[in-house]
């Protein structure tokens, strides 16, 4: 018995890593292919799914298992979003924000409903496919738009409030599909989905009461984090290793995520709420550069896995349902969102720009599909139909983006609605003029003795400077006397981002470290080809390959200090000749040879 379940455990645990080898690798060649015909990599991974899924090669048969790696994706993805939100941000704009979500996740619902009964669905079924098709993709969404550093802009905001609340939408509607399957008259018994709690949620306690219980918790876990998480991290830095902050910092995502699923909220607002909670804290741009990588490859695990759900001979069946459903929910959904962004105040340019960014369906489509097909509310070619078109659809959306994007460029001499006197749903027109010398900007990393004299030079000199720096101490104190500083380490592009290298003029290496040195110049000569890079290192033999990668002037402890030696030697040499015995030596009397 105990040997037979650990050869079942042995074969399952085999059949996962074999799985996951095939993901990888097949994500790999295709990314690699569509990036050779510069198109993006996200449509890659679904087209890949498709191929390799058990409904066309089959080189995996269960992609199912792998469930908890494509949950764990979307968990770090929304917990490196909330770490770019500090509440200044969100100030003043917050209200508008949330009702732009609310109220176009329901008018596309609402028109959604009959277009879907008019393909020939029962109400129920197509409430319950309006329902799913009006969520957008938070995964694919707010990758393309970091991607293209647009977070921080007006447009990438409002599509991420969007998105947030479309998020909480789908606990409403998980609740409410247990009530259409009663409609549909279905003799199926709701199942809940264990990673969605409040699916079926029929507990004892009253409805207030849970209300309470929740507000409570969110509440209290808001202030661990405002007060406990910055100490603790602050604490996990103290010997210097940036991997025990990144394993902390993934370790209160995933428990923040177990919390809210706790007390009622999905997996991935919890981890939303941790990322946020820690954006006000000096640790954020180097958490969210750290989990990058691992962050990536689980993404490209979880839309290879939905690209599996993608039935190519469902496609070859019912291709004119296909694209005219997705035609019509992309041009609907579009012109409701941008209708609606406008109506609140935001510019033509950024309502379009919002409208087809989110204009797709998404990852929690197929989970509201799901659990209503599991309920017995569509049916297996309905469900079919539709996980096909959200797929499409999100391999239509960098075109779709980018799209967006140009029409926002055309439409930026498109103000406000009428109706709007004054509008904060916008990108600041102008800034302040500056001095001449202000407009420049220098990154300086590593405040050390040499980093703090630069520094002061440039403020003599009135030129706008950053500091990235790895110490703690030194990052709360320099930003105490208002110096604007960062912590992390500056080799990581993020981090780089945050401190302005796409703007800047020059970027000053003043660390010890010389292959820490060596990756930043490499990483910030990629990203911004034209920046200066002045780089410091301790010996000679370093100076050649740091001038390779990209260095444009590179400054040699030893040279320095043989020049500076040499240069005093000399001027001491000066004042011997040109100086009376008197001058030179106080007491030159006693030591003074006469010829």
């Amino acid at each position: 018995m105990g040997s037979s379940m650990i050869a079942a455990g042995a074969i399952t645990e085999g059949s996962m890593i074999t799985n996951l080898v095939v993901i990888l690798v097949s994500a790999a060649i295709v990314a690699v292919v569509m990036q050779r015909m510069r198109l993006a990599a996200i449509p890659a991974y679904l087209i890949a799914g498709a191929v390799v899924g058990p409904r066309a090669l089959g080189l995996v048969p269960s992609p199912e298992g792998l469930g908890a790696i494509s949950h764990l994706a979307i968990i770090l993805l929304l917990f490196g979003i909330g770490l770019e939100l500090h509440l200044t941000v969100l100030k003043h704009r917050l209200a508008r924000m949330i009702i732009a979500g609310l109220a176009s996740c329901l008018l596309s619902i609402a028109v959604g409903w009959p277009i879907a009964i008019w393909f020939g669905l029962a109400p129920p079924a197509a409430l319950a496919v309006a329902m799913a098709l009006a969520l957008s993709s938070t995964a694919l969404v707010m990758r393309i738009i970091a991607d293209r550093r647009e977070l921080r802009r007006m447009s990438g905001r409002l599509a991420l409030s969007i998105l947030v609340m479309q998020d909480m939408i789908v606990l409403a509607m998980l609740a409410v599909l247990p009530a259409l399957a009663a409609w549909a008259g279905s003799d199926v018994n709701p199942t809940a989905d264990p990673n969605v709690p409040l699916a079926g949620d029929s507990g004892t306690l009253p409805f207030v009461v849970k209300a309470i219980w929740r507000i409570v918790a969110v509440a209290v876990l808001i202030i661990f984090g405002r007060v406990v998480l910055p100490r603790a991290l602050r604490e996990a830095f103290k010997g210097r290793s940036l991997e025990v902050m990144t394993l902390t910092g993934v370790a209160t995502a995933l428990l923040a995520a177990f919390v809210a699923q706790t007390i009622g909220f999905s997996l991935e607002m919890g981890a939303f709420l941790a990322g946020f909670m820690l954006a006000g804290t000096p640790f954020r741009h180097q958490l969210s550069g750290q989990i990058g990588p691992l962050r990536d490859i689980f993404i490209a695990v979880f839309f290879t896995t939905l690209g599996m759900k993608l039935d190519p001979s469902i496609v070859v069946q019912w291709w004119w349902v296909i694209l005219a459903g997705g035609a019509l929910m992309i041009v609907l959904k579009a012109a409701l969102i941008s209708g609606v962004c406008w109506a609140l105040g935001a510019t033509a340019g950024i309502s379009i720009a919002v409208g087809l960014s989110l204009a797709q369906a998404g990852e929690f489509s197929l989970i509201v599909l799901g659990t209503a097909h599991n309920n017995g509310i569509i049916n297996d070619a309905t469900m079919a139909t539709v996980i096909a078109i959200v797929v499409i659809s999100l391999i239509l959306t960098p075109a779709l983006v980018e799209f967006g994007g140009r029409l926002a460029r055309m439409a930026s001499k498109i103000g406000t609605a009428p109706w709007v006197k004054s509008s904060i749903l916008r990108d600041p027109s102008h800034t302040p003029p500056l001095p001449a010398d202000q407009t420049k900007h220098v990154i300086i990393a590593g405040y050390g003795p040499i980093g703090c004299l630069i520094a002061e030079e440039l403020e003599r000199a009135n030129i706008n400077y950053t500091i990235v720096e790895l110490n703690p101490a030194t990052v709360q104190e320099q930003s105490r006397q208002g110096r604007k500083v960062i912590f992390g380490d500056v080799g990581n592009l993020e981090v780089l981002e945050s401190a302005g290298i796409g703007s800047a003029h020059a970027l000053v290496l003043t660390i010890p470290d010389e292959e820490a040195v060596l990756r930043t110049c490499a990483v910030a000569r990629r990203r911004t080809p034209d920046v200066f890079i002045a780089a410091r290192t301790r010996v000679v033999s370093k100076r050649a390959g740091l001038i390779e990668v990209g260095a444009d002037s590179v400054t040699v402890d030893e040279n320095s200090a043989a020049l500076d030696m040499l240069n005093a030697v000399m001027a001491g040499i000066d004042a011997e000749k040109n100086k009376e015995p008197s001058e030179t030596y106080p007491n030159a009397d006693l030591y003074t040879v006469s010829e």
